[in-house]
């Protein structure tokens, strides 16, 4: 924990504005991924708001690789550059986003993103509505820092296995195809949870971790 404050707030000094404001104004922890190597910090909680989003500060220092591609089935991602560069794969487009771009994801359309400028970069992350966002950020955080991800931050196999039909509304990977991560997971779902693997870990979810 102490480093990821140490590298976020370092990262910081140069920064005015924005980001340095929201940070101030967060509640609860920065969170971090050690693989993907990326940072962030809940600002707005989904039972603030009626459950209509959750927004969340994201912190991106150089050499970022962002995270596997992925989709929403049933809500929308929306992005606000606050600092530095990124780069998004959307739906197999490129697109540069700087500081006051901003982007929406629709439901449906697979995406990632990386961090390519010598600087940090920040933005801003919203989802509408927030279904269980935090959740699976959260374990795949948490997975990472046990070393229980793939090499690119992607989930194991059997983590995969047990996600595919209970998040199956919520986060999908596209690596390998979800027809055929359906297919197996009919298969090998049960076995991955009685191996002990769960979509979500409660462990990951407190903020005491």
């Amino acid at each position: 924990m102490h480093l990821v404050f140490i590298v976020v707030l370092s990262g910081l000094a140069s920064i005015d504005g924005d980001t340095t404001e929201l940070l101030a104004e967060r509640s609860g922890p920065i969170i971090s991924n050690p693989v993907t190597v990326e940072y962030f910090c809940i600002l707005v909680r989904s039972e603030e708001v009626d459950g209509e989003y959750g927004q969340a500060l994201e912190f991106f220092p150089p050499g970022n690789a962002g995270p596997p591609e992925y989709y929403h089935p049933t809500y929308e991602e929306r992005f606000e550059v606050l600092e530095g560069e990124y780069v998004f794969i959307v739906d197999g487009e490129r697109r540069t986003l700087t500081a006051g771009n901003e982007l929406t994801v629709p439901p449906g359309t697979p995406y990632t993103y990386r961090h390519e400028s010598d600087s940090l970069a920040t933005s801003l992350g919203e989802a509408r509505p927030p279904a269980q966002i935090e959740e699976v950020v959260k374990t795949m955080f948490g997975l990472a820092h046990k070393g229980k991800v793939g090499e690119n931050g992607d989930p194991t196999f059997l983590h995969l296995m047990t996600m595919v039909p209970e998040l199956a509304d919520d986060t999908v990977f596209t690596s390998p195809p979800p027809i055929l991560q359906k297919a197996l997971a009919t298969v090998l779902a049960p076995i991955a949870r009685l191996a002990g693997h769960q979509a979500i870990y409660p462990k990951y979810l407190d903020d005491s971790f």
